[in-house]
């Protein structure tokens, strides 16, 4: 697929289905998060699984964006632990 198709195609998803994402997807997920290109390949980032349900409550008291999203990921990394360009 061409990346214009990709983008004439999008759409926004604010209505998750309650069923929770199976192992082997979420595992495909987030092995393409772990191969995916980084600078210098520091691999920084830290992608963290939240699916308990008082995990999924402290994320909506953070922020509204949600959507009863049965699963969420965090990815996070340190920004004092990251490659910056010269210049």
């Amino acid at each position: 697929m061409e990346f214009s198709d990709v983008i004439k195609n999008r759409y926004s998803c604010k209505k998750f289905s309650s069923e929770q994402i199976g192992k082997d997807k979420l595992d495909a997920i987030l092995e393409a998060g772990r191969v995916a290109p980084t600078a210098k390949n520091l691999q920084e980032q830290h992608i963290y699984v939240v699916q308990s349900e008082s995990g999924l409550e402290t994320i909506d008291k953070l922020m509204p964006c949600r959507y009863n999203a049965s699963t969420v990921l965090i990815v996070a990394f340190n920004k004092n632990n990251v490659f910056t360009y010269p210049g």
